[in-house]
């Protein structure tokens, strides 16, 4: 993996996060009446999938595989696939959180955060899992290539294909946001505490500069002066968030993917009417997904039990199950996808 990280240390991609089903947990606790539903619904970026093009092509990340390796690579990997197949459990609601790194709308962007958000009525957990963005995918009619390829190819509705048939997992909708949601989301739950090493704390300060810079704020308003647990700030956070060179690569930036996340839904317990209606109005028009306002108002009815339930994270590729192939993250796909499928049902159809 040297070769790619200098390969991505160049490139300087942003990672943001995705909270879809943060907004809708807040909006909630506002929201009791059905036109009260429809006018927070009518703020968001409802996009059906037949209305998202998918490009014949995009600049993508170099996999570090010849066409003919390739080709044997995905060959290998459809047989062992082909036996497989997906759950069914009208008990679990997944929707796959998509954050995108793009600096214009000319393309959709690369899905550097991709976490997919599992809601088990049966265990009462949420389980949260995030997919690596240098995963190996064979993506639909595009051949194989990393997984944040999909989004640039056909955003969340690409993602999403991919994933299931690459991964054995159905995802019933997705939701997909950029950098400036996250920064929001997090000064208007009023920050969340985060516990930041020296290591962290200096390379949060770089990104804090970088996103600063972006938007014309002054970046010694939200500099990190110390190490230690403290509360973070929108940039604070995602700065923290987009650390990839301090501990285990990113592999450790996923746990911060969503350890932030989950500090973000912890603090939403605690707002009061007039916080929530600000956040939602402010940035539900930035979020872009492809849940029906009918599966949005069961999901909203459920959500007073479902804040409640446990938390638990866990990423793919799973420790000592995966290998590098080229530029890639190769799973060993009967045993990743075991482990995946129990992880959300609690069961699998891997034999």
């Amino acid at each position: 993996m040297g070769n790619q990280e200098k390969h991505e240390q160049k490139k300087k991609k942003k990672l943001w996060i995705v909270l879809l089903v943060i907004l809708a947990i807040l909006a909630v606790i506002l929201v009791s009446a059905y036109a009260a539903v429809k006018h927070y619904y009518g703020k968001s970026n409802y996009v059906k999938d037949d209305e998202i093009t998918v490009a014949d092509s995009v600049e993508t990340e170099d996999t570090g595989l010849t066409e003919e390796e390739s080709s044997a690579l995905e060959a290998e990997t459809e047989e062992v696939l082909d036996d497989i197949t997906l759950p069914n459990n009208k008990n679990v609601y997944n929707i796959l959180l998509i954050g995108v790194d793009r600096r214009d709308k000319s393309w959709n962007g690369n899905s550097d955060s991709m976490i997919l958000m599992s809601i088990n009525k049966d265990t009462k957990k949420i389980h949260m899992t995030s997919f690596m963005r240098d995963l190996y995918a064979a993506i639909p009619g595009k051949g194989v290539h990393k997984l944040n390829a999909a989004c640039a190819y056909g955003g969340g509705p690409l993602v999403v294909k991919t994933i299931e048939d690459n991964y054995k997992i159905p995802i019933d909708n997705y939701a997909s946001v950029d950098f400036d949601s996250m920064i929001d989301i997090v000064d208007l739950v009023g920050g969340v505490s985060i516990d930041i090493s020296e290591d962290e704390m200096r390379v949060a300060n770089d990104y804090i500069k970088e996103m600063c810079k972006l938007k014309n704020e002054d970046a010694s308003k939200h500099a990190l002066t110390q190490s230690g647990e403290q509360l973070m700030d929108g940039y604070q956070a995602v700065a923290y968030a987009r650390i990839r060179y301090v501990g285990n690569a990113d592999y450790q930036r996923t746990e911060r993917q969503r350890e932030v996340l989950s500090k973000i839904i912890e603090k939403s317990k605690g707002l009061n009417i007039s916080q929530i209606n600000a956040l939602a109005n402010r940035l539900l028009p930035k979020v872009t997904h492809n849940v029906e306002e009918g599966t949005m108002l069961t999901l909203l009815s459920e959500v007073p039990t479902i804040r409640n339930y446990e938390i638990e994270q866990s990423r793919v590729p799973y420790d000592g199950m995966f290998s590098s192939k080229g530029e890639m993250l190769l799973p060993d796909f009967t045993s990743t996808i075991r482990k995946l499928q129990t992880d959300i049902y609690g069961n699998s159809s891997v034999e």
